[in-house]
């Protein structure tokens, strides 16, 4: 096997792994079978690893070889993206419009657990655009400032959905947490460390608060590992918030986000947020048949614009 960086020569960002003399999925399979603690040990060193050139077509081919790498599968309940099912355990990615960006995140993160690992295959590459954005959460942490790292710190993030019951706005809630039984929705909800709330005419309030930061099992490096920017209303274009909080009110969009204290965020602050973690992109070009294995705590992933057909896939990984 060949590897090289996929975007540089930083010892910390993601390589590309492609065929010797033998390109198939067999001899992919013979080498993950073979190297599984060399992987690991990429994989902790570089945050990501893209396998290319190995012919993999299909979902059945990305949920072998996705398992062959270790994985395992994570439940999606509570899961807030909306995903369709293709085979056991593999997903499309977000479906989302194609004219918007997806910004960096860790997947789950407004919950207390999230994925260990992410698996990605791209069967049918955008025409143009359409790249899976990745940035290293410890290079994001380092470049913020200060005094912003503090006040996430010591206040905590508070992640807040609602479900409203007479606007079809995102994900209901009976989607979200895949049954239509109020009272399993609540219990559900303890479990992850959120907080219900009904109104009379139906309309589902549920409060988390979660750390803005993690720290890495096994590497000890903590990193920045939050939704904060994306949750809150001003992710919006201005537009399109003004037109959603004179239908529902301000405060009432499908997502909400504040400091875990209750203190709204300012807005100035998720700007900077939003400039560091764009000047921390970094942005390749999906081939037909490529896996992208990241780890959750120490790579953000997004997703670019695109136009043209594009289907990629997911699993979201336990181990």
């Amino acid at each position: 096997m060949k590897m090289n960086p996929l975007f540089s020569t930083s010892t910390h960002h993601p390589v590309v792994i492609t065929p010797g003399a033998d390109s198939s999925l067999g001899a992919l399979h013979e080498y993950v079978s073979q190297n599984q603690p060399e992987i690991q040990r990429l994989l902790l060193q570089h945050g990501g690893l893209l396998f290319r050139g190995f012919g993999l077509n299909g979902a059945e081919d990305f949920h072998a070889c996705s398992q062959s790498l270790g994985a395992r599968p994570f439940g999606y309940v509570g899961g807030d993206s909306p995903r369709n099912r293709v085979v056991a355990d593999v997903f499309t990615s977000t479906e989302y419009p194609a004219t918007e960006v997806i910004s960096l995140h860790n997947e789950m993160s407004y919950l207390p657990s999230w994925p260990t690992r992410l698996f990605f295959y791209s069967h049918i590459p955008a025409s143009t655009g359409g790249q899976t954005s990745l940035a290293n959460s410890g290079d994001v942490l380092r470049a913020l400032p200060q005094e912003i790292v503090d006040k996430f710190r010591a206040k905590k993030v508070n992640y807040i959905r609602n479900f409203q019951s007479k606007i079809p706005f995102g994900k209901s809630w009976q989607a979200t947490y895949q049954t239509q039984d109020r009272a399993e929705v609540e219990q559900i909800a303890a479990e992850q460390g959120s907080v219900c709330t009904w109104t009379d005419d139906g309309t589902l309030r549920v409060s988390t608060r979660c750390d803005a930061f993690a720290t890495h099992p096994q590497t000890g490096e903590e990193v920045w590992f939050n939704q904060a920017e994306q949750w809150h209303a001003s992710s919006l274009n201005p537009a399109i918030r003004g037109m959603f909080e004179q239908m529902v009110g301000k405060g009432n969009l499908p997502h909400e986000c504040e400091y875990g204290d209750g203190e709204p965020m300012d807005e100035q602050t998720l700007a900077e947020v939003r400039r560091i973690l764009d000047s921390n992109k970094l942005l390749f070009d999906w081939q037909r048949g490529d896996l992208l294995v990241i780890d959750n705590i120490l790579m953000m992933h997004g997703r670019e614009s695109f136009k043209g057909e594009r289907k990629t896939l997911a699993y979201l990984s336990s181990t």
